[in-house]
């Protein structure tokens, strides 16, 4: 490839006082000077750095990275140009470039200088601000959030198998595949948002999607009393086998009873209730005697069950909440006093160990403490006990003091420490909006600090959720948009990422006024660019310290826990 010569604008360089937007804009420009190839390209980005200009460019296609070129210098144009043409080369050279990288997504580094972009889709040839892989929500508002449950509803309804009515766990957006599974839990979960969504604007469509889901769902449970596992639902269905997992897990039966409780709700059709009571007969089997819950049963060879009897607080508090749930909707004193049993023996744990929770599986982490909350919450919308109700309170603030709450943070704002997913993320907002809404309801004072908590994870969610500037990974933007991704280091979609972040999306957007609801300024390019040449081994710092910590929702414990099962 030619090595053109790199000349000034007319006018002379701008040079440090570029804004931002204008830097990544003019990189962007400029590194597509250098690969139309050329004698002579214009660079307008003469920044000066006490240490060189280490420059990485790379071209995304179809999700697949294509080319890669690294050059570094004392001149940051010419660190951009030789790793443009490096870059040109490793995508065949010369003469394929244009059939390579003309059409590719362009994303630029400068590791040394915390400073890293993509091109934009909506503005070609421009650039976007990428933090740590991420498209980071600088200004999020209600019109923006209403634009990310359209498309989130859109994502969930290409989920959903169009001849089992059942939904997929996994979409690995890079490769553009559906796992070969279809979930129960996952298919309550999103059954249960589209009534959500069809709340929030009817549409009769919705509704007969969530009452086909459920159709599916109860097709999944057993009804074999003479093993004592009537009342439960099989984890899975094999689609190549076409034959459900012989598996069977309390946090299945439990997400499964609310959305069954809920299409009850709204169609008044008896048989929800009715699959409803024998789910939570079965969990009833599944407590002992001091509340605490056996996780699941798995089918043996012969036929045989055995019983997975790790303590699981995730487990236990699915199962409270359903329980409590049960007894709203009957008014059977049956499932009040299961209820009760398994809220005293979490009470008493928190009476020993604080509100921040873990469990035979997991050191403490906000996702079982969430549980925790969610479900003693439940218990004292059933029940009335204001001492339920005050430990609620308390652990809702607990969490609330371990969210990162740093402007300057634009990767972590809004996250929970030791909650590294996009589902743990939103499950907390949803948590926190349903703590919000009954803080409200009792009039007490304060509620605001719950809104707040919810409005900073909404953002977080925003920015792990496809859209077009974010798609560069992925082999197919438009099956992905609206998929909320795992995390920055696994960029597949799994569906109760999607369902809990639209659950708080929607249990919220009533509450939200028109104008910015949060901004995070981005620092003044000149002050990040010498603050990153002035200290030692920034280039080193890589992602956050907590990136290496266990998940709370990113390393299950048993098969089929998850933060949404």
């Amino acid at each position: 490839m030619p090595d053109p010569a790199i000349q000034a604008p007319e006018g002379g360089g701008v040079g440090a006082e570029l804004d931002n937007g204008a830097f990544r804009d003019r990189t962007i420009a400029f590194v597509r000077q250098v690969i139309a190839g050329g004698d002579k390209v214009t660079c307008d980005l003469a920044l000066s750095s006490k240490r060189p200009f280490r420059a990485v460019v790379m071209g995304f296609q179809e999700g697949k990275q294509i080319a890669r070129g690294e050059a570094s210098d004392a001149g940051l144009c010419v660190a951009l140009k030789d790793a443009a043409r490096r870059a040109v080369a490793a995508a065949g050279g010369a003469a394929a470039m244009t059939s390579a990288l003309a059409g590719a997504r362009l994303v630029v580094e400068l590791p040394d200088h915390h400073e890293s972009m993509v091109e934009s889709v909506e503005r070609p040839g421009k650039g976007v601000e990428l933090v740590e892989g991420l498209v980071p929500v600088r200004v999020l508002d209600k019109p923006l959030l209403a634009r990310r449950i359209e498309e989130g509803k859109g994502y969930l309804l290409r989920v959903i198998d169009p001849r089992h009515k059942g939904v997929h766990k996994y979409y690995h957006a890079p490769a553009d595949r559906l796992e070969r599974e279809l979930h129960t839990i996952y298919t309550a979960s999103t059954a249960l948002t589209l009534l959500k969504l069809h709340a929030y604007k009817p549409d009769e469509r919705l509704l007969r999607l969530a009452t086909e889901a459920a159709g599916f769902m109860m097709g999944m449970q057993s009804r074999e009393a003479r093993d004592r596992t009537a009342g439960g639902f099989f984890y899975a269905f094999d689609l190549e086998r076409e034959r459900p997992e012989r598996r069977l897990v309390v946090g299945t039966a439990s997400k499964s009873i609310f959305t069954l409780l809920e299409l009850h709700g709204v169609t008044k059709d008896k048989r929800y209730l009715e699959s409803a009571v024998l789910a939570a007969e079965w969990l009833i089997s599944m407590q002992r005697p001091d509340g605490s819950v056996r996780s699941a049963l798995t089918g043996q060879e012969g036929g045989a069950w055995k019983v997975q009897g790790k303590d699981s607080t995730l487990y236990t508090g699915q199962v409270l909440s359903a329980l409590s749930r049960t007894y709203r909707a009957t008014n059977n004193k049956k499932y009040l006093d299961a209820a009760a049993r398994t809220a005293d023996y979490l009470l008493a744990r928190i009476a020993e160990k604080g509100c921040f929770l873990g469990d035979d599986y997991r050191k403490p982490n906000p996702i079982s403490s969430s549980w925790a909350v969610q479900s003693l919450l439940d218990f004292a919308k059933a029940g009335g006990d204001q001492r339920v109700e005050q430990t609620v309170f308390r652990c809702a603030d607990d969490l609330v003091k371990r969210q990162w709450r740093r402007p300057e943070d634009a990767y972590r704002y809004g996250r929970w420490q030791r909650s590294l997913s996009s589902s743990g993320s939103g499950w907390l907002a949803e948590v926190m909006s349903e703590v919000y809404h009954h803080c409200r309801k009792k009039g007490t004072e304060g509620c605001d600090r719950y809104k707040d908590a919810v409005v900073a994870a909404i953002r977080l969610l925003l920015q792990y959720t496809y859209g077009p500037e974010s798609s560069f990974v992925v082999k197919n933007p438009q099956a992905a948009a609206g998929g909320v991704f795992w995390s920055v280091r696994d960029r597949y979609v799994r569906t109760d990422s999607v369902c809990h972040a639209m659950n708080a999306y929607l249990n919220m957007i009533g509450e939200l006024g028109d104008g910015p609801l949060l901004t995070l300024p981005e620092r003044p390019l000149a002050e990040r660019m010498a603050l990153a040449a002035e200290a030692p081994g920034a280039a080193d710092a890589g992602l956050p310290e907590d990136e290496g910590e266990e998940a709370a929702a990113g390393q299950p414990g048993p098969k089929g826990e998850d933060a949404d099962d």
